[in-house]
This record gives structure tokens, sequence and C-alpha cells, in this order.
């Protein structure tokens, strides 16, 4: 095209409707390039945005495989023991922390999550807590199904009498072994995915129903569990109690020790009030270092006795970071519900009975003051 337009300007027509026809080619080559140059900008400019965006997570990756490369695996490819030292494990709860989203889907097991998933409160069997693959037990092997000895034995048969028939029979055999072979394997392939697709589920239940960090319920399944306690207390009669712990000085262990400590403390406190509690009863990270606990059909008296079981528990508790020992205490609001209250109004009184325990010197419990149900 250039070296048409040069010698029509070298060269011009002498006819102007000659001059007019080349001008007109040479506009819609123009137009056609002009549409291929913005077509192509438009293109550039996205490749650009991609490339920016996978610099981006490239980046993000490597600081995360930095970290990781500092922590070896957690167990030994020789005598495969587990390793046990705090400071491997102190190094890998650092690292998890900061990447939550690998701790769900990598850090941890299906027997974790299942045993999490448990505690919630779960009235009804629910089938993915008792499922399992059967992948690995299927085969792809043909199996000797009823149809296919049936056919065999036929093709035995008809074989043996000489009949024409029988070059067809035996295709037909063949296809239709083929066919149960790539049935089973599509089975098997069905079971796995079945498999993953429910231990996925379980997880993402978990992280909208439980507290990350610590294993626990969240606040928001806490409420849900409260409105449930409440109508069946309003439906049967039946009383609950709910205990509301805060931690004693929590600010001075994450100044002193940092950030990554005070999580360690939140997640072994945790795990010491849970251990201490009874299969039936709730336990939640209600926020920041406050944490509550539902007691099912248990009046005021035995529930002051859980809190003061509670209490000694975390007292004698001792959490190690960087080989020195840390040791908290914990102060509790103890309160019984009253049938005709709300559920709002009965945590807020719970919640005055803790502070009054902070104001009374911490490391105690104190009860919540009745409230009158009103007659209208």
């Amino acid at each position: 095209m250039l070296l048409r337009t040069d010698q029509v300007l070298l060269t011009p027509p002498a006819d102007r409707t000659a001059l007019l026809a080349e001008y007109f080619v040479l506009a819609e080559s123009f137009k056609k390039l002009h549409h291929q140059l913005y077509k192509t900008l438009a293109i550039s400019d996205s490749y650009q945005q991609e490339l920016k965006e996978l610099s981006i997570k490239m980046e993000q990756s490597t600081i995360k495989l930095r970290r990781l490369s500092e922590v070896a695996l957690p167990i030994c490819m020789y005598c495969h023991k587990v390793r046990t030292d705090d400071d491997y494990w102190q190094r890998l709860e650092a690292y998890f922390s900061s990447h939550v989203d690998i701790m769900f889907s990598h850090g941890i097991c299906p027997d974790c999550v299942k045993t999490t998933y448990s505690r919630l409160g779960e009235r009804d069997q629910n089938p993915a807590l008792g499922f399992q693959s059967h992948a690995a037990d299927k085969k792809t092997s043909v199996p000797d199904d009823e149809p296919l000895r049936e056919m065999r034995v036929l093709l035995q048969r008809v074989s043996c009498a000489g009949d024409p028939l029988t070059p067809e029979l035996e295709k037909i055999i063949t296809r239709y072994a083929k066919l149960l072979r790539r049935f089973n394997k599509i089975v098997t392939i069905s079971d796995s995915y079945q498999f993953q697709l429910r231990d996925l589920n379980m997880r993402l239940e978990l992280m909208v129903r439980t507290d990350i960090m610590t294993g626990l319920a969240n606040r928001m399944e806490m409420l849900n569990q409260l409105e449930i306690e409440q109508k069946r207390s309003e439906r049967h009669q039946k009383t609950f109690s709910l205990i509301l712990g805060d931690l004693d000085f929590f600010k001075q262990v994450n100044d002193t020790f940092g950030h990554l400590a005070g999580d360690r403390v939140l997640r072994q406190i945790a795990g010491q009030l849970r251990d201490s509690l009874r299969a039936e009863d709730v336990c939640a990270r209600w926020g920041g270092e406050e944490f509550m606990v539902l007691l099912p059909e248990t009046p005021l008296e035995q529930a002051v006795i859980v809190a003061e079981k509670l209490a000694a528990a975390v007292r004698e508790k001792e959490i190690i970071w960087d080989s020195k020992a840390i040791r908290m205490t914990m102060s509790f609001g103890v309160g019984e519900f009253t049938v005709g209250n709300s559920i709002d109004g009965f945590i807020q009184r719970v919640d005055n009975a803790l502070y009054a325990a902070k104001n009374a010197g911490r490391d105690r419990f104190e009860i919540a003051q009745l409230q009158e149900v009103s007659a209208g």
C-alpha cells in the first residue's frame, strides 16, 4: 500500500476521477489500519493489566515461599517422627497466623475439621461427618457382573456350535466390557470428587461458624445457639445459664511479648476452656479476649461451679513463648436465663456482672442480677 501511494504521489493521474478512486482506496486502508491500531492498543492495555496483577501475585507468592522456606517439614523423612520442639511450632504458628487462607485449606487435617464441626452443637446426624471415600477400594478392572458372565457363557456355547454370528457376538461382549470399565472409572472419579466437595463444604461452613484463630464457635454461631436455647426454654420450661469471661491484663501480653504471643495465648486458653466443659456445652470467642460459654439445662448453682472450674483451669495454665512461661487469669460474669426476658437483655446483665468482677479485683466471678419480668 505504501509503495502504491508513493507511485501515485510521483506520477499523479491526470484524470480527477482516477485520483479520487486512489484516494478512496487509501482512505479505506487507513481506516482498517486505524481500527487495528486501537484494537492492538486495547489488547496491549489488557495484557499490561494482567501482567501487573500477575506480578503482584508473584511477589506475594515469593514472600510466602520465603517465609515458608524458613520452616522445615514437621515430619522426619527417615524416622517419620513429628517434631515437638516449641521453637518450630512457634514459627509455624506465626506463618499460619499471617496466612489464614492457607491455614484453613492446608493447615487443618480432615479429622480436626470433623471434630470441630461436631463441637458446634450439631443436633442432627450430618452425612458429611461419616462419609468415607471408596475411590481407593474400587478397581478399574472389569467387574465380573451377572450379565457379563451370561454373555461369556453364551459366546462359548455359540463358538462351540460353529455359529457364523460368533465374531459379532464377541465384538458386542468386548464393547460391553469396555463400557463397563469406563462406567466403573467414572464412578471412582465421582466418588473422589464427592469426597473433596464434602470436605470443602465442611471447611467453608466452619469458616462461617467458627472463629478461625481459636477454633471455637464465633459470635454469630453463639447467637444462633442462644436463640435455640431460648425457644427450648420457653417451650419446655428448661433453664440454661451463660458465662462470659474476659482475660485479665491481656494487653500486657501483646505489649511485652508481641501480638503473635497474644495469639498463642488466645488459642491455648480457648483449648483449655473447651477441654474443661461438657460435650453439650458451647464455647465461643465473643470478641477480642472475651469468651462466652453456653450451658444448656444448667441452673445458676451449677453454672457457678463451672465458672470456678474455668477460673482455676486458666489460672493453672502455663503458656510457653520464647522459652518463657506466660500465666493468665480470667474474670467471669455468670447468669441464669429467665423465661420472658430477651437474649440481648440477658447478655447485658451477664456482661455487667463481668465488669463487676473486673472492678472487684479480677480473677473471680460475679453473678448477674435477676431481672423482673413484666406482667404485660
